[in-house]
């Protein structure tokens, strides 16, 4: 999210000075959503302002990063960053006393600026934010809710889990990731846009997780992509088991088919496990959120981010992993074999200690016979989602093909209709 700040309109050549009565501000939402007012000691939210709301800021209560605001009789703080002196069509919120000019004033000039200054607001609901260690990266000084930082800024986000709770999942800008992993904290450095964290525990329900109907109300057509770096990415089955194929990226702008189901999904958002890939020595230490890296408080290998509604880039970042400086003193045990999962369609595979089968477990590099069992000749083969061709582009149909098995795979074969 880039940050806006609205410059308030200059006046020239105005001949004589008038004094303001109110200085009243303007709701402002990019995806046109309600603005939360949160408890000025609790944080916690207690209602919402639609946009477009003119409020009245109190210059005695309000901080540099949030307004305290009235509405409808609940007062409480709001960010700056949604507040505009731009009513709804244009004009500019300037009340003056009603004394007439001796000669004409000139309109006021209203500029909006799209600056991004390198300033980025971070908040954090169910924990608490602290300044790092320049030295070991260890949290210290006042814990806080939000905070201004740049790039150069390196803050704590942490959980502050309550008695006879853990945590159930993280929450970051309106969307849910699960990890193979749940961290405690993370560590953030070389911020690039304003990041919104909320931890949520066990028996608890999200205050800023965004719905469904939320996240296609504010699509705007803009491209939407996830990327990987140094990463794979693959569609979501069920919770966070994937399948359909790694791949390194994929548009989710418009309506979409689901590598793993087939099923069609909704363009604006998607679901999608991202994991690294292993390098021999080193461990998985962070990851970059576009150009924000994270340190999780633990090794997180993979990441589920849950309806992501953004164009994101996802790449681990590795350190060294712990070397044994002493040799074991008994051998390693000899890891178990990997089975994958086998299934056909209008087929039988043989292979693996199966004949003639339609679905199985078979072990890693396993070489199998898929045979046609269709009514028909095969008019062509599909495996995971994808059709079989020859070296010159043509669809394979010939009655069986051989394939070695080193992932879950399905087989469709498909007969030719007359």
């Amino acid at each position: 999210m880039k940050r806006f700040r609205w410059l308030l309109a200059l006046f020239a050549l105005i001949v004589f000075t008038v004094p303001a009565l109110a200085d009243t501000f303007y709701v402002q939402i990019e995806d046109g959503l309600a603005l939360s007012i949160r408890d000025e000691f609790t944080n916690e939210v207690l209602g919402y302002i639609p946009s477009g709301t003119a409020v009245e800021p109190d210059s005695q209560k309000s901080t540099e990063l949030a307004a305290f605001v009235t509405y409808e009789g609940t007062s409480g703080f709001v960010l700056w960053r949604y507040l505009t002196r731009t009513a709804p069509g244009g004009t500019v919120s300037v009340e003056v006393e009603a004394t007439p000019a001796p000669t004409p004033t000139p309109e006021p000039v209203v500029e909006e600026v799209d600056l991004d200054d390198g300033l980025y607001d971070i908040t954090v609901t169910g924990g608490y934010i602290q300044r790092a260690n320049a030295k070991n990266n260890k949290a210290e000084g006042e814990k806080m809710t939000e905070i201004t930082v740049t790039a150069d800024d390196n803050i704590i986000i942490a959980a502050e889990i309550p008695k006879g709770k853990k945590i159930d999942y993280w929450v970051i800008n309106g969307i849910r990731y699960d990890f193979d992993h749940v961290p405690k904290n993370f560590r953030l450095t070389h911020a690039d846009h304003d990041w919104d964290f909320e931890i949520v525990y066990t028996k608890s329900t999200a205050q800023t997780l965004l719905t469904e109907e939320q996240i296609q109300a504010a699509r705007t057509g803009e491209q939407l992509i996830i990327k990987a770096v140094d990463a794979e990415i693959c569609h979501i089955k069920s919770g966070t088991k994937g399948a359909g194929g790694w791949i390194t990226e994929f548009e989710f702008t418009e309506d979409y088919q689901n590598r793993a189901t087939g099923k069609q999904e909704k363009g604006g958002q998607i679901t999608a496990k991202v994991r690294a890939i292993s390098h021999k020595n080193k461990k998985v230490s962070g990851w970059k959120f576009n150009e924000t890296e994270l340190y999780p408080s633990t090794e997180i290998t993979y990441l589920v981010p849950h309806m992501l509604n953004t164009s994101m880039t996802y790449e681990p970042i590795y350190g060294k992993a712990a070397t044994v400086t002493e040799p074991p003193i008994t051998p390693a045990p000899v890891p178990a074999p990997i089975y994958y999962t086998v299934t056909c369609r209008n087929c039988t595979f043989t292979g693996g200690g199966y004949s003639g089968a339609t679905s199985g477990s078979v072990p890693a590099n396993t070489k199998i016979t898929v045979k046609n069992t269709t009514s028909s000749s095969v008019a062509h083969w599909e495996v995971n989602g994808a059709f079989r061709v020859d070296s010159n582009g043509w669809y394979v149909e010939s009655g069986s093909i051989t394939l070695t098995i080193n992932r879950d795979t399905n087989i469709v074969a498909y007969g030719v209709v007359n």
